[in-house]
């Protein structure tokens, strides 16, 4: 009895043994990153690549509709606090929300005279009146003030005196004693109330608050509208997973960028980098708000993370990793050059994908 007493209580000892290397071997070996974590062991292939989406082409419209744009989406959920905001896309520093709002800020712009307008006889002189005589009310500003006559007429000061004065103006010695009483003796001013200084935290803590708020308005208003932020790159990993036989596109990363067109510098931008596993739970939350838009089918839209998922926009490969972390453009040296091997590169992730089935 006692021996299966033991042996009872072994197994169960080896039993919980086992499901807690179990556990702890489910729990390691995956990527953080992954919507659908697959195990370190069970990739056999593996490639990043980095795709720039333009919102603005046709196959892409869909995530960028009247009043759904997909960066209005991001942009109301990080200032809502529902949504981390990254400065790159190897996630190592996070973005405040003032940072995040001054990423978002319109570049100031400086108005320039080309060549043509230069030959032409325009300058960048200030702006004058109708009689190209400059700015009429500086001038006036500048001459001195002169009466009927042309005399010039003494400036008056507005301090005004505050020294104390009788019934006809002439002036009082002040006194800093109490009023006298009945009985012609002194009495004593009365004492000042004393000031509540909870109340006047209080009052500063609104003050600030109210400030901060006035300054938040103030930079709203000068940031870019979301349906301008039409440039979008996706960091991704190709991976064959040997254990289902199957290959997949394991989304990491989303940043938004302000396209060229938009900056006097003409160089996109990137204003903040996002995990798509926070914007796949974001999407999933609402499905019905965040909508991949069905323009043949009103009733058939879809969300906006199944889309990903079935990979509806189009975006073509700008960069594949290699030990330079250069990008195609960089590579090969022109646009051109680069979208064809952009297009040669799907055909051979393509074609890999075909051979390793027979694998």
């Amino acid at each position: 009895m006692k021996r299966l007493g033991r042996l009872t209580v072994g197994l169960a000892l080896t039993v919980t043994a086992l499901g807690v290397q179990a556990q702890e071997k489910d729990t390691k070996g995956v990527n953080p990153l992954s919507v659908r974590e697959i195990s370190d062991a069970d990739v056999m292939l593996k490639h990043t690549l980095w795709r720039r989406i333009d919102l603005k082409e046709k196959q892409n419209q869909p995530l960028f509709s009247k009043g759904n744009e997909m960066t209005r989406y991001i942009i109301d959920a990080v200032k809502a606090g529902l949504l981390d905001a990254y400065e790159q896309d190897n996630l190592d520093k996070k973005l405040t929300l003032e940072k995040f709002s001054q990423k978002l800020q319109i570049p100031a712009t400086k108005a320039t005279v080309t060549q043509e307008e230069i030959n032409a006889g325009f300058t960048d002189a200030p702006a004058q009146d109708d009689w190209s005589k400059g700015d009429k009310k500086k001038e006036d500003a500048a001459k001195p003030a002169v009466d009927d006559w042309g005399n010039p007429i003494a400036k008056k000061t507005d301090q005004k005196s505050t020294a104390p004065v009788d019934e006809w103006g002439n002036a009082t010695k002040k006194t800093t004693k109490g009023k006298k009483g009945k009985n012609g003796k002194q009495v004593a001013a009365a004492p000042k109330p004393a000031v509540d200084s909870t109340e006047i935290k209080k009052k500063m803590a609104e003050e600030a608050m109210a400030a901060a708020a006035a300054a938040a308005a103030k930079m709203s208003e000068n940031e870019f509208f979301p349906d301008q932020l039409s440039v979008l790159e996706v960091k991704e990993d190709w991976i064959f997973d040997r254990k289902r036989s199957r290959q997949y596109y394991d989304i990491q990363t989303i940043t938004v960028f302000v396209p060229a067109d938009m900056r006097p510098d003409g160089v996109e931008m990137p204003v903040a980098t996002f995990k798509y596993k926070d914007l796949d739970k974001l999407f999933r939350s609402d499905p019905k708000k965040f909508i991949w838009f069905n323009e043949y089918n009103t009733a058939q839209h879809k969300n906006l993370a199944d889309a990903f998922d079935l990979r509806l926009p189009y975006g073509r490969i700008i960069k594949s990793s290699n030990p330079k972390d250069l990008d195609l453009i960089t590579i090969y040296g022109a646009e051109k050059e680069a979208l064809w091997k952009s297009i040669q590169m799907e055909n051979e992730l393509m074609e890999l994908e075909h051979g390793l089935w027979e694998y």
